[in-house]
């Protein structure tokens, strides 16, 4: 494993993020900016899933907003990789990293579930009724999940 791990860290994209000025700092902020429209789009649904603005359609208000998450993940994906491939080996080996990308699992695998189950009642609860137990449920894990995986960015600076 450490071979493929000195592969990467050895590519031409490894090598220009860890030896150019500007190269990192640029990933990054593109990087934070997809995160940042992901969690927002995010945030905004989940908030009415959770019964504020429920004069809102949830469809109507998914309509917009889970299309702004989904074409801002390509980009983080690219980005992170990008990053990762400047210090794979530091990254393996930090717990803070392996968290974050377990939150990114459970949080796809909470919305995955959410759409395959209880959102396919949502004409019950679209205006005005306030969301089923386990859609409430699924929105404020949903919430949790995405500001972990935040909060993990953030600390893996420091770890």
């Amino acid at each position: 494993m450490t071979t493929a791990v000195h592969a990467i860290e050895g590519s031409g994209i490894g090598r220009l993020l860890r030896e150019s000025l500007w190269a990192y700092p640029i990933v990054e902020t593109v990087h934070i900016v997809g995160l940042a429209t992901i969690y927002g789009a995010i945030l905004v649904v989940d908030l009415r899933l959770l019964g504020l603005g429920r004069g809102l359609p949830v469809t109507r208000l998914t309509r917009l907003a889970v299309p702004c998450a989904l074409a801002a993940f390509p980009v983080v994906l690219a980005t992170g990789l990008m990053m990762f491939t400047a210090h794979a080996a530091d990254f393996l080996g930090n717990r803070v990293f392996l968290l974050k990308m377990g939150l990114i699992l459970a949080a796809g695998l909470n919305a995955a579930m959410l759409h395959a189950g209880a959102f396919r009642t949502v004409a019950a609860w679209d205006v005005e009724a306030m969301p089923p137990a386990q859609v409430r449920f699924a929105a404020a894990l949903s919430i949790a999940l995405w500001t972990g995986v935040i909060a993990c960015g953030r600390l893996l600076a420091y770890t």
